[in-house]
């Protein structure tokens, strides 16, 4: 579990009297200087809503730490897995969205309600109105093991982005870099036959490696040997030597153009997310 940055406060603030406060009800953190201030950190994610609720009322006087009640420091427990799950609803949702689209493309739903998730060329979408179908590709999935193996990144990934983010931030992320990498994808192979949320793990994947190189949020650092990994795979992919085991063949494209979206994107937002 990484440290997640909270709320950052002036140099000349003395927070002894917070931290203890904090310490004595058993939240393990930390308070560090970073950028000319104090930021407090912490490591359970669940614990956030309330405790930025409670440092506001602190920031704005409404809180008498002195008459508190002080009681017994309780061991940290890491969050269970709901707890982690509340924190990140749109995640939650693209993992249910992409399981169905592994059920929409074996046929449990019908021929038709497939047809409406498939990839559209751009003329024919803004003409038709039939936009979504831009991004609904990213949902289809062609094999329990492509479900499984993008549902993982997205859970170990996108957690990460949702909660830096914010999550509406984070969905138009989503929704800009996974249209992206579908259009790169039918501007190199010409067809609309293609799906996979792959090409939105690697928009994460460019976000964060080209993010960490300026930031160093903890939610930021990730092992730079997972990052050489999904380079490595990526270029794996486009030798062609993948297609050999799998059904059908690699979406090369929409991996690249999610890579270059993901990693354009930080650039662009280099400013903002400032926690």
């Amino acid at each position: 579990m990484n440290w997640i940055a909270v709320k950052y406060f002036s140099l000349d603030q003395d927070l002894r009297e917070l931290s203890n406060y904090l310490r004595a009800r058993g939240l393990q953190h930390r308070i560090t200087e970073e950028q000319g201030q104090q930021c407090l950190w912490v490591l359970d994610e669940a614990v956030i809503p309330a405790l930025q609720e409670f440092l506001a009322q602190y920031s704005q006087g409404a809180v008498n730490l002195d008459v508190a009640p002080v009681m017994e420091a309780a061991s940290y427990s890491p969050p269970s897995l709901l707890q982690q799950a509340v924190q990140v609803p749109i995640v939650l949702c693209l993992i249910a969205l992409s399981v169905f689209g592994y059920f929409l493309v074996d046929g449990y739903f019908g021929q038709a309600l497939f047809n409406e998730f498939k990839f559209t060329p751009l003329k024919f979408a803004l003409s038709s109105g039939e936009i979504w179908r831009l991004l609904t590709p990213a949902f289809l999935h062609f094999t329990i093991f492509h479900v499984l193996f993008n549902c993982l990144w997205l859970w170990d990934l996108g957690r990460r982005l949702e909660y830096f983010q914010g999550k509406l931030h984070f969905l138009i992320f989503f929704v800009i870099t996974s249209v992206a990498a579908n259009l790169a994808e039918f501007a190199w192979s010409g067809t609309i036959n293609f799906g996979g949320m792959s090409g939105f793990i690697y928009a994460l994947v460019g976000f964060i490696a080209v993010r960490q190189q300026f930031d160093h949020h903890p939610l930021m650092q990730v092992p730079r040997a997972l990052i050489g990994f999904m380079l490595f795979w990526l270029v794996l992919c486009m030798t062609g030597a993948v297609d050999y085991f799998i059904d059908g063949s690699v979406a090369n494209a929409a991996h690249l153009g999610g890579l270059i979206a993901g990693a354009v994107y930080a650039l662009a937002t280099k400013r903002f997310y400032r926690h």
